[in-house]
């Protein structure tokens, strides 16, 4: 009998992908930094809004994102995100991608253009 070749699906092709930038980033953080990569500069709020998930969870998921993995991606070190101030009011705290958090996304397109949907038509 001959084996089809499979191929992943666009979901697991992204999984894949982050766990080799963190082995043990948990399902909910890899989401959140899928919402920040269709979303940047969101703020926390928002974050825990689309996500539908308490707002010390999303902080924590920040958090995680925040820090320096001391792993490199083609080159580039450092947190995926960082926190600013609004530029409109200080005291609300937007998350942006950092140069890094760019690259891990273009990574994570390239991965969608080379994989299938989860269902085929």
């Amino acid at each position: 009998m001959m084996m089809q070749q499979r191929y992943p699906s666009t979901a697991l092709a992204m999984i894949q992908a982050l766990l080799k930038i963190n082995p043990r980033m948990s399902l909910r953080t890899a989401a959140a930094l899928l919402t920040i990569c269709e979303n940047e500069g969101i703020s926390q709020a928002e974050l825990s809004y689309l996500m539908g998930e308490a707002p010390c969870t999303i902080s924590r998921a920040v958090d995680e994102l925040s820090r320096d993995l001391d792993e490199s991606h083609e080159g580039v070190t450092g947190p995926l995100v960082e926190r600013r101030a609004w530029t409109q009011d200080a005291r609300l705290r937007v998350v942006q991608l950092t140069d890094r958090g760019r690259a891990i996304r273009d990574l994570l397109n390239s991965q969608i253009e080379a994989a299938r949907p989860i269902v085929a038509a």
